[in-house]
Order: C-alpha cells, then sequence, then structure tokens
C-alpha cells in the first residue's frame, strides 16, 4: 500500500523494488494454486483487492487493468472519461485503444466479455 500510495499505481518491476516485485508474483501465484503454502486468507485477499492488486499472472492483462483503474479514478474524480490529451496523454491513448478494440478494428484484439462489462460501468463511450 506504501508503494502504491508513493507512485499512485502498483506496477513494480524488478528495476523499481526487486523484493516487492518478488513478494507480489509469489501472492499472485499462492491465489492462483501455482504455490501450494502458506495459504493467503479471505483478509489477505481482502485487503489485496482493497489497493486494486492485479491477480493475473500475464504482464500484458495486468497492464490492461492497472489503466482501467487508473481510467476508474478518473471517472469517479470528473464524472466522466473524456481524458484531454494534454492531461494524460497516455490514458487518453489507452482509452483510444479500447473504443478499437470495442470496433474491432483490423490489428486490434477484441474485447473479452469482462474488460467490456468493466468499461460499462464507468460509462464508457463507445
Amino acid at each position: 500500500k506504501d508503494y502504491q500510495d508513493d507512485k499512485g499505481h502498483l506496477r513494480v518491476g524488478q528495476d523499481d523494488n526487486a523484493n516487492l516485485c518478488d513478494w507480489m508474483d509469489t501472492q499472485r501465484k499462492l491465489y492462483h494454486g501455482i504455490l501450494k503454502k502458506p495459504v493467503l486468507s479471505d483478509n489477505q485477499i481482502e485487503k489485496l483487492e482493497g489497493i486494486s492488486f492485479c491477480w493475473s499472472l500475464d504482464g500484458k492483462e495486468r497492464a490492461w487493468y492497472e489503466k482501467y483503474t487508473e481510467a476508474v479514478e478518473f471517472y469517479k474524480e470528473h464524472g466522466h472519461i473524456r481524458v484531454p490529451k494534454k492531461i494524460n496523454s497516455s490514458l487518453y491513448n489507452w482509452i483510444e485503444s479500447q473504443g478499437k478494440r470495442y470496433k474491432e478494428t483490423k490489428g486490434q484484439k477484441p474485447l473479452s466479455e469482462e474488460e467490456l462489462e468493466l468499461l460499462e460501468q464507468i460509462d464508457f463511450p463507445f
């Protein structure tokens, strides 16, 4: 939580903080049953989910959820996700990309059902 409070995200790489990165990978493996012990308690899972911890083992999928979390925060603050490019070009580009994925633009991977449902929760302008 301290890392998230300081950096504003949970995208922790080996170069940023190797110990935290390894710990996060271990939590994901415990959650998915790849490692059997120790078992994550419901309380531990709840606390991690409370800081938008992404359980995915796939780096690209984690990156999607991290951007989605950023979009949710923008939505909570502004009531919409029409992010000006000048304010946050990275989030702006991610939102543009999701629109292309929704329209199944050539060369774009279509949105999954889960991604579509999550975007609908923040009134995504399809």
